[in-house]
């Protein structure tokens, strides 16, 4: 049972810059920083919110995995605090 720090890592991706930043170079090390279910690993590495809440994640902290994504990343949105 890691929901915690699934939960910690999302959490980390959005107000802590290094983990963005080294998440955003290299996922798979960013994630080897944190225990995580092989189950866990794979929805992050997919960046998939929804499978993200199914395995403990909560609802906003799941969406922070988009931040990855630089579509959304450029989003004015993920900007503010």
């Amino acid at each position: 049972m890691s929901s915690y720090h699934l939960n910690r890592f999302l959490f980390d991706l959005k107000m802590n810059g290094g983990v963005l930043k080294q998440a955003a170079a290299d996922l798979e090390a960013a994630i080897g920083q944190y225990e995580l279910t092989s189950e866990e690993r794979e929805a992050l590495k997919a960046g998939d919110p929804r499978k993200l809440r199914q395995l403990g994640a909560h609802g906003m902290l799941a969406l922070y995995i988009l931040r990855l994504n630089l579509e959304f990343r450029n989003n004015i949105y993920w900007s503010q605090k």
